[in-house]
């Protein structure tokens, strides 16, 4: 069994079925690096993205936006909204459990805090983590449907994208 194994179970469980509850399909074209969440909703289709951590520990990243269901252009080059992530929108969302900030260290994760593991404490478990995310799902619906950001959320623009008019 993977280092992720767990949590990735903990997620098919306990938190993928709450995203198809909201009107999320999921597209695995590009796990298992990242795993999309699309739903369309008038004009726009809404995106949530689970990207893991490179190195294969536990630990994941969500990020989330909407844009136009026409898609997006970049140097006059056409995304389509299914094939939409953070990467390609003009501007996303990333929701952090703890601070904000690019290290890992802000991700959900199930390692332990680095002092506990100097006592060598066992990993969270995978379903405290799951939790987690849970609790802090209503932000992420917060944004989508209202344009409010959360005390967790953290607005990144990427300036090259544009909404297709």
């Amino acid at each position: 069994m993977g280092t992720t194994t767990e949590l990735r179970r903990a997620l098919k469980t306990d938190v993928f079925p709450l995203l198809t509850d909201r009107g999320f399909v999921i597209d695995q074209r590009h796990a298992p690096s990242f795993v999309d969440f699309r739903r369309p909703r008038g004009d726009r289709v809404d995106f949530i993205e689970f990207q893991w951590e490179k190195s294969g520990r536990p630990r994941f990243k969500l990020s989330f936006g909407t844009v136009s269901a026409k898609g997006t252009i970049a140097s006059g080059l056409h995304t389509p909204a299914q094939d939409m992530g953070p990467g390609q929108a003009p501007r996303y969302v990333c929701l952090h459990p703890r601070g904000n900030g690019s290290s890992t260290r802000h991700w959900f994760c199930q390692d332990a805090p680095p002092w506990a593991r100097l006592f060598g404490w066992p990993p969270r478990p995978a379903e405290q983590v799951t939790a987690e995310l849970v609790a802090l799902l209503p932000e992420v619906d917060g944004y989508l449907l209202h344009g409010r950001l959360g005390p967790h959320c953290f607005e990144r623009p990427n300036p090259p994208f544009a909404d297709v008019p």
